[in-house]
């Protein structure tokens, strides 16, 4: 077998000479060089031919070494097997054994067996794959603890003729199981890193009092030690918040089987205090320590942006998330709020102009939060635009605000924001951080000044190379945030009464008439906009409906079914006018059933299928939405499904669900 290969490799690197020779001759003759044309070409006519001859010698002894094999002859066969090192065997097509040596017999612990199949006796040998090889056979098989790699090919037999073409499979079996076992140990002893960071210290701890506080910590640290025992690890407490852990990598299995149960039980001290108290975890894997360390950082910001309570892990190329069922809880201090602000009004002052840019089909929050910010801009003598993408829903926002002249000209379309845009221009993305729910994707590349405002609960997809983020997942909605901003930039400016509607509806609706993920400082920033003149009779306006769009709602609230007892999913075949809008509306109204804690609308899109989705809080439908590659916030959240189905969309909504029940179900 070695010749075999050995030859394959000269008589690459004898054709190579013979292309080489005959080009050289080509250019002498050429130039007029006869005599050199004629030597050259000559000397690779002669290679030619020699190579020629010894191919024909090699195949002809290949064939012959083959013949003996599949042959009966004992002399033969015993000499091929003293010969060959490996267990080898030759099958006939239907996988019954026909031949084999003292090895292959060895490795099967039998000296009988003529005629019996291969896959009766290595069950891991598939053979309808084996016969589909048409460029040797490469594949893997296991036996008795052992680990092959088996290698062959189909080779025609003596007997066989152009009429009636016979055919048998050479198979020659290498032992892997010393490297697999190296292998299989070198993974699990590599080393992961884990960041333990406990949620919103200051927040708990500064209204317990010293003994509250000391029971606290020691029923933290006492769940910390434990699991870190458990999976046999290395603990360092590198702040007063955070803990430091590393574990062999074969232990991280038994950690994902447990969902990571020990931020169950650090969660379960929050009915003894009666304080939200709760850990996240971040775990970087698969790389070098250092690797690892920046992957365990990056996992635990990611589930930290995702609301906490929850373990992220991470490997080169993706992130993991178990837990993360827990409400968000609402933090008090705004010490962030305040360094924010003071961070943007230098990025406003400093560029030439700013532009607002929401999600794609652009909704009364992200819409309300730019309108609210342009006063910032304007306050500091900045020209404010606003991405406008022309969505339905905020159709009537956007024809008053047309109609105030202070406004003219702001909102553009996602093509002339390109055209405006500089690499002085300060961008200011408003309720998204994934560039795949963006309108124009594109600005971020055209300016070195990006700033994030997002309450969403982290995803995967997060916008890179930013200049400043402020991006909390407990607020209640994006206009609550540019709220809470413009208190410390705007200084003594008063908004609009325009203004400060546009805002409050964004809060109105993210909360749902304030009933969902509501705290003290969304009714702070409620009081604020109610002292600027804010109408709330007006606002109710905004979200009346006509009768046609009422009855579609009822229509696709008819057509609810129930999954999983508390979840109601709708399928809407009809492709309405607004579809997105209603869809949404929908969904919230059938929250309002008895007995139903999660609601989903299905409807066909652009050649997609589309789901709205939505909750009361004790449902984090954003887990959900993941699943079937959307996102969102855990009362509300949206996929785009790419097939044009319903009933499979249907039936991969039901998966997810079932999935998400099973994985926080309480054992």
């Amino acid at each position: 077998m070695k010749k075999r290969y050995g030859g394959s490799m000269e008589a690459a690197g004898v054709i190579t000479a013979i292309t080489v020779l005959l080009l050289c001759g080509i250019f002498t003759f050429y130039y007029g060089e006869l005599v050199q044309g004629c030597v050259l070409t000559s000397v690779a006519l002669l290679l030619g031919i020699y190579e020629a001859i010894f191919s024909a010698r090699h195949r002809k002894k290949f064939s012959e070494f083959v013949k003996m094999l599949t042959s009966r002859r004992e002399g033969m066969s015993s000499d091929a097997i003293s010969k060959f090192p490996l267990p080898m065997a030759v099958l006939q097509i239907n996988g019954q054994i026909s031949w084999y040596n003292d090895l292959f017999a060895e490795m099967l612990g039998s000296n009988d067996l003529y005629n019996i199949v291969i896959g009766d006796v290595m069950p891991e040998i598939k053979w309808s794959e084996i016969l589909k090889s048409t460029k040797g056979i490469y594949t893997y098989a296991g036996y008795k603890g052992h680990k092959y790699n088996v290698v062959g090919d189909i080779i025609r037999t003596e007997a066989s003729t152009p009429e009636k073409p016979d055919y048998s499979v050479l198979l020659y079996f290498i032992d892997k199981t010393e490297i697999e076992t190296l292998r299989n140990r070198y993974e699990n002893e590599k080393t992961d890193i884990a960041v333990v960071n406990i949620d919103n210290y200051d927040e708990i701890f500064q209204k317990m009092d010293d003994s509250e506080y000391q029971q606290t910590i020691s029923g933290i640290n006492k769940y910390i030690s434990a699991w870190v025992s458990d999976i046999k690890g290395v603990m360092k407490k590198t702040e007063r918040d955070r803990y430091l852990v590393l574990f062999e990598h074969r232990y991280l299995k038994n950690c994902i089987q447990k969902k990571f149960d020990v931020i169950e039980k650090v969660r379960s001290l929050s009915d003894t205090v009666k304080m939200p108290v709760s850990v996240s975890i971040g775990v970087g894997v698969g790389g070098t320590i250092l690797e690892n360390n920046d992957y365990a950082r990056a996992a635990l910001d990611m589930a930290l942006g995702r609301g906490g309570d929850q373990a992220a892990v991470k490997d080169a190329s993706q992130y993991n998330f178990y837990g993360g069922i827990s409400k968000d809880y609402e933090k008090s201090t705004r010490v962030k709020t305040r360094a924010f602000s003071v961070a943007l009004k230098d990025f406003i002052k400093n560029s030439d102009k700013v532009i607002f840019m929401g999600h794609s089909a652009l909704d009364y929050d992200a819409f309300g939060a730019a309108i609210g910010l342009q006063r910032a801009v304007r306050t500091l003598g900045k020209v404010p635009y606003i991405v406008f993408d022309n969505s339905p829903a905020v159709k009537l926002m956007a024809d008053d605000l047309n109609k105030i002249e202070e406004y003219r000209g702001m909102l553009i379309s996602p093509e002339a924001a390109e055209d405006i845009i500089t690499m002085n221009t300060l961008l200011v993305v408003l309720d998204t951080h994934r560039p795949s729910m963006m309108p124009n994707p594109e600005l971020l590349k055209k300016t070195t000044k990006v700033v994030l405002i997002d309450h969403h609960r982290r995803s995967a997809e997060f916008l890179t190379d930013i200049s400043l983020v402020y991006h909390e997942p407990y607020a209640s909605s994006a206009c609550e945030m540019a709220t809470e901003i413009l208190q410390y930039i705007n200084d003594s400016k008063k908004l609009t009464a325009f203004e400060a509607k546009s805002l409050y509806v964004g809060i109105l609706m993210d909360t749902k008439n304030f009933t969902v993920k509501t705290g003290v400082r969304t009714f702070e920033a409620a009081s604020y906009l109610r002292r600027y003149g804010l109408n709330t009779s007006d606002v109710r306006r905004l979200f009346n409906s006509d009768k046609e769009d009422f009855l579609r709602k009822a229509e696709i609230i008819k057509k609810s079914v129930s999954v999983n007892d508390k979840f109601l999913v709708s399928v809407c075949d009809n492709v309405y006018p607004n579809m997105k809008v209603i869809s949404s509306q929908a969904a919230d109204e059938m929250l309002n059933i008895s007995g139903v804690s999660a609601a989903f609308v299905l409807y066909p899109l652009e050649n997609e299928v589309c789901l709205s989705a939505r909750s009361l809080g004790d449902v984090n439908v954003q887990l959900i939405a993941e699943k079937l590659g959307g996102g969102g916030h855990s009362t509300v959240a949206g996929a785009q499904l790419k097939i044009n189905n319903l009933n499979k969309a249907f039936d991969m909504l039901k998966k997810a669900i079932n999935e998400y029940i099973e994985e926080n179900r309480k054992d």
